[in-house]
């Protein structure tokens, strides 16, 4: 019994750690992408045009994410609902 709370408890723990490690993975993607995107438009790394870039391309992810997650959800029935 003690063996399944062990082995139950390190498969947790990998699949807790795992979700942080793809979450860092996809920021350092996206970062590593506005970059060269900043660049390919002509910015300098190091300026502030450069850091204006980065930003409003953060800004427009952001406003892309929330445009996604705040869309009505409605349905007719007992009550339940499904969305992401």
């Amino acid at each position: 019994m003690r063996r399944w709370l062990v082995m139950g408890l390190l498969l947790g723990a990998m699949a807790s750690l795992g979700g942080c490690v793809n979450d860092a993975a996809i920021q350092a993607q996206l970062d590593a992408k506005d970059n060269q995107d900043c660049i390919d438009l002509g910015f300098t790394p190091g300026n502030e045009a450069y850091g204006n870039c980065r930003l409003k391309l953060k800004q427009i992810r952001a406003e892309e994410s929330a445009g996604y997650d705040s869309s009505p959800r409605v349905g007719v029935g007992v009550g339940f609902g499904f969305g992401h």
